[in-house]
């Protein structure tokens, strides 16, 4: 009898998977009834109208060459030599010519601490893309201003994607931690935090970014103290930190509830204080459930940047709008529509590539 027993333990496998034809899950999938069907026929045979209407016009008769408007009269064909000629501005602004090696490293940073983010394992933990996020803006914002031995650049002469970049990733590293906190004070025992966290929290989701916006551009230097000031565009980073931490507290706090009680109570049975419970047992397992919704902040933020341009501050849609009205490429309505295009597909394949990782963070879960 004793021989039979097996040693070692045995391996873990995969589930069984049915393995289907390519064909049988895509026919499944489009046609798996006859109503079902005539529509899926119907939404393909419109998308492959309009998708070959769209290359013709972006690829067929677009034009590519030219440095003013001349180059692309009418509307036959996207106006691709208006995103080539502008490519500075739209990239860096007015920064200044002598001092662009700064923005390119800013970009090979970020691009580096992507290409990072994306070669992660699934298995590792997300605490130190969480700090990179958190010290990133820090760096690249010291990196763009200058000081000491680096010629000031102030931020009036940013923009385009440099710009957006740096709002974007700002906003997302004040509003995270400040919204932890309004999360933890929603559930504090003093009524006062309490009352305060919640009231700032839903009166800022009850109200839109536009008007936060508008009134951090005009109406808060009004209630400044003489001889304190702000740029422009400080100011909007401030408003666009205070509307976000609003809507990351309440995805906090949802990550805070699935901590149950009876950790708590084990925690102070082993005589942990309230603030060192928090710190090793609940905030852990909060931020880890919370993440991929995080992520998803993060792509409404880099939306939500795009509201900048109606308040003055000179980002990307900023930059396109501005080249447009210049004298060089002013006077043709398709010029402004291809500029507009590039910039949606700029965004799509951004919000598309977050969109996949967090996927990947909640398959990993």
């Amino acid at each position: 009898m004793a021989s039979i027993v097996r040693v070692a333990l045995i391996e873990p496998r995969a589930a069984p998977v049915a393995i289907l034809p390519a064909r049988t899950r895509w026919r499944r999938a489009w046609f798996p009834t006859p109503m079902l069907g005539a529509l899926s026929f119907l939404v393909l045979a419109a998308l492959a109208i309009f998708g070959w209407r769209f290359l013709q016009w972006a690829i067929v008769y677009a034009h590519w060459t030219g440095s003013n408007s001349e180059a692309c009269v009418g509307n036959d064909g996207a106006c691709w030599s208006f995103v080539i000629a502008r490519w500075r501005p739209w990239l860096v602004g007015s920064y200044p010519a002598a001092e662009l090696w700064r923005a390119w490293t800013v970009f090979a940073l970020f691009i580096g601490f992507c290409i990072w983010i994306g070669r992660r394992p699934l298995t590792a933990s997300n605490t130190r893309v969480l700090w990179g996020f958190l010290a990133l803006p820090v760096v690249l914002l010291a990196l763009l201003l200058g000081g000491g031995p680096l010629a000031f650049v102030p931020p009036t002469q940013w923009g385009g994607v440099l710009l957006t970049l740096v709002a974007t990733l700002t906003t997302f590293v004040t509003a995270l931690p400040l919204g932890l906190l309004l999360a933890i004070g929603r559930r504090s025992r003093l009524p006062v935090v309490r009352a305060l966290s919640a009231g700032f929290v839903e009166v800022m989701r009850s109200v839109p970014l536009l008007a936060v916006l508008f009134i951090a551009a005009t109406l808060l230097p009004l209630f400044l103290p003489p001889g304190l000031e702000f740029d422009l565009f400080t100011r909007a980073l401030a408003a666009f930190a205070l509307f976000n931490a609003a809507m990351a507290a309440e995805v906090f706090r949802g990550g805070l509830q699935t901590v149950g009680r009876g950790q708590l109570e084990a925690a102070a049975t082993v005589g942990l204080s309230d603030f060192a419970a928090l710190r090793l047992i609940v905030l852990p397992q909060a931020i880890a459930a919370v993440v991929p919704a995080l992520v998803n902040i993060m792509i409404a933020v880099i939306k939500e940047t795009t509201l900048l341009s109606i308040v003055g501050v000179n980002d990307l849609l900023g930059a396109i709008d501005n080249g447009a009205k210049s004298p060089e490429w002013a006077g043709e309505a398709n010029i402004l529509t291809s500029g507009q295009v590039f910039l949606a597909l700029v965004y799509l394949t951004v919000c598309w590539s977050l969109s996949r990782y967090s996927r990947r963070l909640e398959a990993r879960r």
